[in-house]
C-alpha cells in the first residue's frame, strides 16, 4: 500500500515582539525562530519528506521585516522537490494585504487562498485539501462536505479550533463530528500551541503538532513539529522537537528562608546548571517566611540573574503567622492581622488580595510597632 511521508508544522509567528523578554533577549530570539525554520527544512530534506505542511500563522499580526520574508523564500528554494501546502491563518488571513502577496513563491508551494478546495498529486496518490481565513475570525466551521476521492491518500491542512459546537469559538470552530464526516486520512491543524498527540476519530486521524519554538511564558516546554508517513486509513506520526530553547514555570519553596543567600541557593539547588544556562525561566517563590523577611524580587532578580540564561521571578510566598500568638497581640500589627483574618472568613471576599494585603501591612508594620494601650 502507497505511503507519504509528511512534515506537519505552524504557528511560526515570524518576528513575534517576544514581550516576555527584555530588548535584546527579544533581539535574539528572534533570529533563534529563523534558525528554527530553518532545521524544519533541514530535516525535512534528511527524511526525504514528500509533503510540508504549513498551518497557518506564519506570521504574526501586522509587521513583518523584509529580510524574514526573503529568509522564508530563501528557505523554501532548498526544498525545491518536496511540495508545500499552505492554510492561512487568524494572525495572518489571506487578503489584499497580505504578507503572503509579497513572496514569489517557488512553484512547489501550493498556498490555500479561502474556501475548502483540493490538489491532486498523481504521482503521489495523494490529494491534499486546505481552506484559508480571509479575515481574523472564521465563525462558522470551514471542514465541511467534503467529498474524498476514494482510490487516494486524503489529507489536510488547515486552521482552526476544535469545539463542542458549531458557533464554539470565532476561529474555524471545528468539531469532532466534522471530523470524522470528513472520512480523511489524516488531518494537519494549526492554532493551538501545544502538540496534542496523534487523535483519531473513527478512520481520520488528526493532530495539533503546536509551535516549533516557544514564545513566552504560557509555552512552555518541548515544541516541535509532527514527522512521519501516512497511507490509506493508517498514519505512522511522531512528534519531534525543534526548539531551540524552552520557556519553564518553577515554583520553588523558600520556606523558612532566612536571607537573600539562602533564597538563592535554593533557587540554584531546584535546577541543573545545563538548564539554567539554556532555557528561559520563570520562578515563582513560595511558602511560608517570617514577617520580617521583607523579600524583594528586584534584589532576588539581581542575586541569580548571572546564574540563568533569561529568569524573572514573581515572589508569592506567605507571611508565616502563629495565629495564636496574633490572637493575643494588641499592637497595630495585631489588630491589623485579626480584622484581615476575620475578613477572610467571608463568603464572598477575594482571599488571594486580602492574603496579599495580610502579607504587606505586616512587613510594613513589623519595622515599626505601636501599642494601642499607650493610647488609652
Amino acid at each position: 500500500m502507497r505511503k507519504i511521508k509528511i512534515l506537519q508544522a505552524g504557528d511560526l509567528h515570524f518576528d513575534t515582539p517576544f514581550k516576555d523578554l527584555d530588548k535584546n533577549i527579544s533581539m535574539i530570539s528572534k533570529e533563534e525562530l529563523l534558525e528554527v525554520f530553518s532545521r524544519i527544512i533541514d530535516i525535512a530534506m534528511e527524511n526525504s519528506v514528500d509533503i510540508l505542511l504549513l498551518t497557518g500563522d506564519i506570521f504574526d499580526n501586522l509587521t513583518i521585516n523584509k529580510k524574514t520574508l526573503i529568509f522564508i523564500k530563501n528557505q523554501i528554494e532548498r526544498i525545491d522537490n518536496i511540495r508545500v501546502f499552505i492554510s492561512p491563518g487568524n494572525h495572518d488571513p489571506y487578503n489584499e494585504k497580505s504578507f503572503y502577496k509579497m513572496i514569489n513563491w517557488p512553484e512547489n508551494v501550493h498556498i490555500f487562498e479561502g474556501s475548502m478546495e483540493n490538489v491532486v498529486l498523481e504521482d503521489l496518490n495523494t490529494v491534499v485539501w486546505g481552506a484559508a481565513f480571509n479575515e481574523y475570525h472564521v465563525r462558522k466551521s470551514m471542514l465541511k462536505n467534503i467529498n474524498i476521492k476514494e482510490n487516494y491518500i486524503n489529507i489536510m491542512t488547515i486552521h482552526g479550533d476544535i469545539s463542542n459546537t458549531d458557533d464554539g469559538n470565532e476561529y474555524n470552530p471545528m468539531t469532532i463530528k466534522d471530523i470524522e464526516n470528513s472520512k480523511l486520512d489524516y488531518i494537519a491543524i494549526g492554532h493551538r500551541h501545544n502538540f496534542s498527540g496523534i487523535l483519531r476519530e473513527n478512520n481520520t486521524f488528526y493532530a495539533y503538532a503546536g509551535c516549533p519554538q516557544g514564545r513566552g511564558f504560557d509555552e512552555v516546554g518541548d515544541k516541535g513539529i509532527i514527522l512521519g508517513e501516512v497511507t490509506k486509513g493508517a498514519v505512522d506520526l511522531n512528534f519531534v522537537r525543534t526548539s531551540k530553547r524552552n520557556y519553564y514555570v518553577e515554583e520553588i519553596d523558600i520556606s523558612n528562608s532566612v536571607s537573600y543567600d539562602e533564597v538563592r541557593l535554593k533557587i540554584l539547588s531546584a535546577i541543573n546548571e545545563e538548564d539554567r544556562k539554556n532555557n528561559l525561566y520563570k520562578i515563582i517563590l513560595k511558602g511560608e517566611i517570617e514577617s520580617y523577611i521583607n523579600l524583594n524580587e528586584a534584589v532576588i532578580l539581581e542575586k541569580i540573574k548571572r546564574d540563568f540564561y533569561f529568569v524573572k521571578v514573581i515572589d508569592k510566598t506567605e507571611v508565616k503567622l502563629d495565629f495564636d500568638k496574633i490572637s493575643e497581640d494588641y499592637s497595630i500589627k495585631g489588630v491589623y492581622a485579626k480584622k484581615l483574618l476575620e475578613k477572610m472568613k467571608e463568603e464572598d471576599c477575594d482571599k488571594e488580595i486580602l492574603k496579599m494585603a495580610l502579607k504587606l501591612g505586616i512587613q510594613s508594620l513589623s519595622h515599626e510597632e505601636v501599642n494601642l494601650n499607650d493610647y488609652k
